[in-house]
């Protein structure tokens, strides 16, 4: 399942063939077919509203790209001088009329800076979008375990069920023959009354299951749906150091270097702005007092930073950046103490299963098989064969808890370590 030279596959929840016949699921019709893990997880991306959002976030962070982009506006101005004062001003007779343009020019690049800036925040968005499609796999991974494994639960409570009915039917007929008392009867229908009980919750608990999978890609309320698949156990583990390795091109990691780049812009955009922009100004001026005489007119504006230098945002940026390795750390920490967790669980899940499957699950079979035919000698009661039966199906049970604790331990393994797919 891991693969340390290559991108792993998203799935090791296996749609194929099963090891276990225990997860063997069949179609119980051809008008509703079974919910393979592809089509779940389709679902649900398509239908969620956060990735759904992540669209409009490209949107907007894409017009700040464009916003970035643009010269600053020219400015158009009109300037009257000399009028309604007193003597020669007074009234209109000495009024001068500038018209005339003002465009600010930025300098030290800062059009081009703000523009990676901007496009620096844009890549962020797909981060984000990366960590919440990591997410949403984990989630869909571990609810569809959740609904395959309460099936195969329903399906042992069933077949336990049946085997109670026979059991009782055929106590009947040894009471009737006299062979048996009539506590014996009244043990094999409370045998079946427990079933029927128990099929009860295992039913509510699959409904519930069914219910968590279905609210994932937006249905509400119950959902009368299978799920197809099985989960395969693997061979051989692979070590913690290993799965460490991999967190560097994880997207929990990876994402920094976005990060990174996004606050090394930011610097560089602050430290180009401590250089000053400047203005310029040309257009014409009336003179009404000498006879409608004109004449064109220029000027520039330059600020002297004498005391605002911009220093306080290029010191808070320079922290910014250096900030990124320590959050990137601090997140590495945690990563770790999470996949050693996940990987606690899955080693313990992995040795309990794989005890199950070869040690007491074939002394659990051999134990009912002859205490059966014991049954059927004389040698045994059927409290026996019960309690033999009751053993079998707890360590089935038991086989099928791990399996869903093993998988969803492999789900948060394949969260935390998902390679990032930006570049």
């Amino acid at each position: 399942m891991y693969q340390f030279s290559k991108r792993k596959q998203i799935v090791s929840l296996l749609i194929c063939a099963p090891l276990s016949a225990l997860l063997a699921q069949e179609p119980t019709s051809e008008e509703t077919p079974p919910i393979h893990y592809e089509t779940a997880l389709t679902r649900v991306i398509q239908n969620d509203p956060a990735l759904h959002g992540f669209d409009i976030a490209v949107d907007a962070a894409e017009g700040q790209v464009e916003q970035a982009g643009l010269r600053p506006n020219p400015v158009v101005g009109a300037e009257m001088e000399n009028f309604f004062g007193s003597g020669p001003f007074r009234d209109v007779q000495g009024v001068d009329i500038t018209l005339g343009i003002t465009q600010l020019i930025e300098t030290a690049g800062k059009r081009t800076k703000r523009t990676e800036l901007a496009r620096t925040e844009r890549a962020l968005v797909d981060w984000e979008r990366e960590l919440r499609l990591a997410t949403v796999e984990s989630e869909v991974r571990t609810a569809f375990v959740e609904v395959l494994v309460a099936q195969e639960a329903l399906e042992l409570r069933k077949e336990q069920l049946t085997l109670a009915e026979r059991s009782r039917e055929e106590t009947a007929r040894l009471v009737e023959a006299a062979r048996s008392n009539q506590v014996e009867l009244t043990r094999a229908e409370l045998a079946v009354r427990q079933q029927q009980f128990a099929i009860n919750q295992a039913e509510r608990a699959l409904q519930a299951a069914r219910a968590r999978l279905a609210a994932l890609w937006g249905e509400s309320g119950g959902s009368d749906y299978t799920v197809a698949g099985s989960v395969e156990f693997d061979a051989d583990l692979p070590e913690l150091v290993q799965l460490v390795a991999l967190l560097p091109r994880s997207t929990y990691l990876a994402q920094y270097e976005g990060h990174r780049r996004n606050r090394e812009a930011a610097l560089t955009l602050e430290q180009a702005r401590a250089k000053p922009n400047f203005e310029v100004f040309g257009g014409g001026r009336y003179f009404n007092e000498e006879s409608g005489d004109a004449a064109f007119v220029v000027g520039v504006e330059i600020p002297w930073p004498l005391f605002d230098k911009n220093q306080g945002n290029i010191r808070t940026a320079r922290a910014q950046v250096r900030a990124v390795e320590y959050e990137k750390a601090a997140t590495r920490r945690e990563l770790i103490v999470a996949l050693t967790d996940a990987y606690q669980n899955l080693v313990a899940a992995h040795a309990e299963a794989q005890s199950v499957e070869n040690d007491l699950l074939p002394t659990a079979e051999q134990t009912l098989d002859e205490t059966e035919e014991g049954y059927e000698r004389g040698q045994f009661t059927l409290l026996s064969v019960l309690e033999s039966r009751s053993t079998l199906f707890e360590i089935r049970e038991t086989y099928l808890d791990a399996l869903s604790r093993y998988a969803s331990a492999q789900a948060q393994i394949e969260a935390l370590t998902r390679p990032s797919t930006i570049k």
